[in-house]
């Protein structure tokens, strides 16, 4: 009987061919001459600096504790709990990842202790640096660096006095009690265990897993913020593969990745398990038939299952399919068994290949962020404005905004030379009317764009930002060929694009007799052009023929052809032309 892993059959129970090992070898060798395995001395640091926030933790929950009038002997029992989820838990952490932290608390302890008496505690901490307190994101979270390793802590209030030294984050009864937040916080460790119980090899899954997560960064489609996949998406995506293919090696799932996720039919869902819903705890669980506008869903594994791509939208979705794609085009190649082994890392290294972004627009919205050279206060702002940014892209798409397709750039880009400068980038492709409308392609007639309305209602949100004073929000649109030199670290910027230079129309009649016997009409020819070009400048002084236009309180992009006037004019001006034709070949015959 074929063993089942998760809910779905597996497709394939077949072994490790010679073929496939090799595609293995060259896959670690790339991801090795990538740095992608951090050193002994790296982890060993990680180690360390989990027991130093260990420490300050649990000293903070017992201060908690005895001011809220506790007594010293219970107050020592009532410890908080770390648990790390995310790539350092599933072992696919690199040199320079973070690692993702829970903190969770008796019932006592609240985000108002959370955030008003730890924060100042890790302040006072000499090796932490670049702290950022994320209040109102969708899961409140602590940002900081301690001894150069990036740490998310998030917050996890529990309906319990104490917590017991037997307590499982994975068992169910737990989350009773919890609130709406608590609860989504919690599973970021339950998510990554119950992953690790669900796959047939651990280690299969983390080599395809460390290449995919690789692979999504430097493609530039690896961000839960901006609508692409996050981390625990691909993590689901990966495991969801590696079930089908059980026995397979790491190198021949990933072929299968792209082959599979390329060709799968959104919206339905990817999911490992089924949970069934449990009575007692009523919480919010994903369903197919209430969550219709679910673009593609990726549902987590454990109770409540919940959509972890809910952020991604119709652009970033295109950009996502394009990208798999690619990445099956690229990795289909792999299958033939004549290539060589430089051959293979070369494919490899194709498929790795970084994205040149910067390249593949004519139009950006450039958002930056800058203020008081206080890097910790600037953090905060940033990290403010970035949780965001999903709802500026969201009012540039239907049904709020219609005629440009926006596409973010998943990272901030640090400003050379300036301290406390950061900037967002959006690209910006304008459809024509047709297109806007869902006929097809357009004619060529384009009309204006006015994304005024979606700048003014994102500077309405970040406005709200609570913490200091003195920060900039600046909105810019930029052509390609104008984008900063520090934009492109290997690449150069766009050429500018010649303009054509128009070809004077010969002014010489094809016969004198016929020029003078068509005078009058010559003049009335002229009036129309001398009209066509009056109104022409008019509409220049008007800035209506400019290809983008910067208003004052946003931003007027407009792309504008000739108006219905002046193609009357031209048409009466071509019959007249035609005309005058016909009367000369009278007077010739």
């Amino acid at each position: 009987m074929t063993t089942k892993y998760g809910i779905h059959q597996p497709i394939s129970m077949e072994k490790p061919t010679e073929w496939h090992k090799k595609l293995t070898e060259q896959l670690e060798k790339l991801l090795v001459s990538k740095d992608n395995f951090e050193t002994r001395e790296r982890s060993a640091l990680r180690e360390d600096v989990l027991g130093r926030l260990n420490s300050i933790i649990q000293q903070w929950a017992y201060d908690v504790s005895i001011e809220d009038g506790i007594p010293e002997e219970i107050a020592t029992q009532q410890k908080a709990r770390i648990l790390t989820f995310g790539s350092y838990r599933l072992g696919v952490h690199g040199p320079s990842s973070d690692i993702d932290t829970c903190c969770v608390v008796p019932r006592h302890i609240t985000t108002e202790h959370f955030f008003r008496k730890l924060v100042p505690l890790l302040q006072q901490e000499e090796d932490v640096k670049e702290l950022v307190p994320v209040e109102d994101a969708f899961v409140p979270v602590i940002k900081f660096v301690y001894a150069t390793v990036d740490i998310d802590l998030s917050f996890c209030q529990l309906a319990l006095n104490t917590i017991p030294d037997d307590w499982n984050p994975l068992d169910d009864r737990n989350l009773q009690g919890l609130g709406k937040k608590s609860q989504k916080s919690l599973n970021g460790p339950r998510d990554t265990d119950s992953l690790l119980t669900l796959v047939p090899k651990p280690d299969t899954f983390r080599l395809v897993l460390r290449f995919i997560k690789m692979w999504a960064q430097n493609r530039a489609v690896y961000s839960n913020v901006f609508g692409y996949f996050g981390g625990i998406a691909w993590a689901i995506c990966s495991a969801q593969v590696c079930q089908w293919y059980p026995n397979a090696a790491p190198g021949y799932v990933l072929c299968k990745f792209f082959l599979v996720l390329n060709h799968w039919k959104w919206p339905s869902p990817i999911r490992l398990t089924n949970p069934d819903r449990i009575r007692e705890l009523k919480f919010e669980v994903w369903d197919p038939l209430r969550n219709k506008k679910d673009l593609a869903p990726i549902i987590t594994p454990s109770y409540p299952p919940m959509n972890s791509t809910f952020n991604v939208n119709k652009s970033t979705l295109a950009v996502l399919k394009k990208e798999l794609m690619r990445g099956e085009k690229i990795s289909s190649r792999l299958m033939n068994e004549n290539l060589g082994t430089e051959d293979i890392l070369k494919i490899w290294e194709e498929l790795m290949e970084k994205r040149n972004f910067f390249l593949e627009h004519r139009d950006y919205l450039q958002v930056k962020l800058s203020g008081p050279e206080d890097e910790d206060e600037f953090n905060k702002y940033y990290g403010f404005v970035q949780s965001k940014m999903r709802q500026l892209v969201l009012s540039l798409e239907p049904p709020y905004m219609f005629g440009v397709q926006c596409t973010p750039y998943p990272k901030a880009m640090e400003h050379p030379d300036q301290k406390c400068v950061k900037s967002f980038f959006l690209g910006l492709d304008f459809k024509a009317d047709g297109e806007q409308k869902g006929e097809g392609a357009s004619k060529g007639k384009r009309k204006q764009v006015d994304i005024r309305s979606a700048i003014t209602y994102f500077k309405g949100i970040i406005e709200k930002y609570n913490g200091e004073g003195g920060f900039k929000c600046e909105f810019k649109h930029v052509t390609a060929t104008k984008l900063p030199e520090w934009v492109f670290p290997d690449e150069k910027r766009p050429a500018p694009s010649k303009k054509r230079k128009r070809r004077k129309k010969s002014s010489v009649p094809a016969i004198d007799k016929a020029a003078i016997k068509n005078k009058d009409a010559n003049k009335d020819g002229n009036k129309d052009a001398n009209t066509e070009n009056s109104s022409l400048e008019k509409r220049k002084d008007a800035g209506v023929g400019d290809s983008s236009q910067k208003i004052e309180e946003g931003i007027k992009i407009t792309k504008v052809e000739a108006s219905d006037e002046v193609r009357k004019e031209k048409k009466q001006k071509l019959e007249t032309k035609i005309d005058d034709k016909a009367t000369i070949n009278s007077n010739d015959k």
